[in-house]
Order: C-alpha cells, then sequence, then structure tokens
C-alpha cells in the first residue's frame, strides 16, 4: 500500500512539476526514424551531442546509491524540480524540491566551472539564504555512453543506453532512454550493484530542450553577497539537489 501511495504521489507530483516548468512541446520528427527500428540512432557521433539542454524532472529513489562526503550510501526520496545545463560553458541551474519523508528542502543552485563555485539558496525556516561552496558537481560529459538495444516507451521509440556517471563510481548501473526521433533524453533508471545494498532510483524528465537558456545563469540579489558555508547549530545541514549525482550527461 506503501509503495501504491508512494506510486500516485510521485506521478501526481511530476504532473503539477510539469504544469509549473512547462517549457513548451518538443516538435517530433517521426520521420527521422523510417525503418532504422533495431539500429541506434542517436549519438553515433559527436554531432548528436547537444552542447547544453533544460528540462524539468523527477526522480523517485528507493534505497538508492547516492555520494556523500562520507562514500556512497543509501537514500530513499522524492524530488522534483528544473535543470539547466551548458556544457561547453561548464555552467548549470536547478530548481529543485527535495522531500524524504522527514524533512523537505526548496532551493536553487548555480554552478560554474569556470571557478570551480557553486552557489545554493535555500529557504531555512521562513528565510532564504545563499552560501557560496566549492563546485561539489563535475561536469557531465557523454564519454562511457553505451548503446544497448531498442526499447519502446508507450509508443515511443527509444535507443537504451548504459552511462556511468562519475559520482556513482562502479556502485550503479545507469540505464537512459533516448528518444530515437529527436535523440531527447525521456528517462534514466539506477539499480545498485557491486555488494551494496538493494536499491533502485528512477528519474524521468519533461518538456526536455537540447539547448541551454543563458539567463537562467544570472545569480539573484541574495547571492551577490553571500554567506560562507558556517551554519549556525540551530539551522538544518544544507541539502543539494540529488539530480546532479546520477546525470548522464
Amino acid at each position: 500500500m506503501k509503495l501504491l501511495l508512494s506510486l500516485i504521489l510521485i506521478i501526481t507530483i511530476a504532473f503539477n512539476c510539469c504544469k509549473s516548468f512547462s517549457m513548451g512541446t518538443n516538435k517530433i520528427d517521426y520521420s527521422k526514424i523510417e525503418n532504422q527500428v533495431g539500429q541506434q540512432q542517436c549519438f553515433t557521433s559527436s554531432g548528436q551531442f547537444p552542447a547544453g539542454y533544460a528540462s524539468s524532472y523527477a526522480i523517485l529513489s528507493f534505497n538508492g546509491n547516492y555520494p556523500t562526503p562520507s562514500g556512497i550510501q543509501q537514500s530513499s526520496f522524492i524530488e522534483t524540480g528544473f535543470l539547466n545545463i551548458d556544457l561547453v560553458g561548464e555552467q548549470l541551474f536547478v530548481e529543485f524540491l527535495f522531500d524524504n519523508g522527514n524533512s523537505k528542502t526548496k532551493g536553487s543552485l548555480w554552478g560554474f566551472g569556470s571557478n570551480s563555485t557553486q552557489y545554493v539558496s535555500v529557504d531555512v525556516n521562513g528565510t532564504n539564504y545563499c552560501f557560496q561552496q566549492p563546485l561539489s558537481y563535475s561536469v557531465p560529459t557523454f564519454n562511457g555512453l553505451r548503446y544497448i538495444t531498442d526499447f519502446e516507451l508507450g509508443t515511443v521509440q527509444c535507443d537504451m543506453f548504459e552511462a556511468n556517471p562519475n559520482d556513482l563510481g562502479n556502485s550503479s548501473k545507469v540505464v537512459l532512454l533516448i528518444d530515437k526521433s529527436d535523440c531527447s533524453l525521456i528517462s534514466g533508471s539506477t539499480e545498485n550493484i557491486n555488494n551494496t545494498p538493494s536499491g533502485y532510483s528512477l528519474t524521468n524528465y519533461y518538456y526536455y530542450k537540447p539547448s541551454a537558456d543563458q539567463s537562467y545563469f544570472q545569480l539573484p540579489s541574495v547571492c551577490l553577497y553571500p554567506k560562507q558555508l558556517k551554519l549556525k547549530s540551530s539551522l538544518p545541514p544544507i541539502k543539494l539537489p540529488k539530480v546532479l549525482t546520477n546525470l548522464p550527461f
């Protein structure tokens, strides 16, 4: 029953998230597929890799592996939000809502590879704080993508790939579904492996756009004079968005 309620909840949150972060509808050209079912259609050359992308997302994790300063640990949670990544300029923005059943965190993160710095804005007890930190995420790359097979999600023909996100090491098996018609990211699933406790996570992507919106990389006024990461003991630890730890690219 708890699992059923969780699934209903994630569908409801994902639907509301999509409405909140609507990016418009991709124009899908199914003529690109033609008779290529049964063959790899996407990422056969570097020219098919996007320079960046933007997407709403929803994650459901049950005991999934996630990196922490103490090493890989397991976590169960729901996270929804919006991400905007410039792969060439090494910039990223994430707006997220994290809920593990005991606490919720709503915030935003800006990351810049040029100076290896990230800014985290979070709401703590009704007060908005912004903290400057060393960049804790590596820039996603397309290295390690391995084509597995075709897959059909509903009526959408997909390429299935296996990926190896740097932050997860060899603790998890990551499988991606990519729309054959426009090579957009649809879904990613992870399974704990290599003697780590059993666990899984599922990430769905909505309103995917194959380019980054540069306007999202502008810092808000609260982050122009950010606090350093020295919180009062009365404040809870800052939670960072989980979506960045298992991004395939």
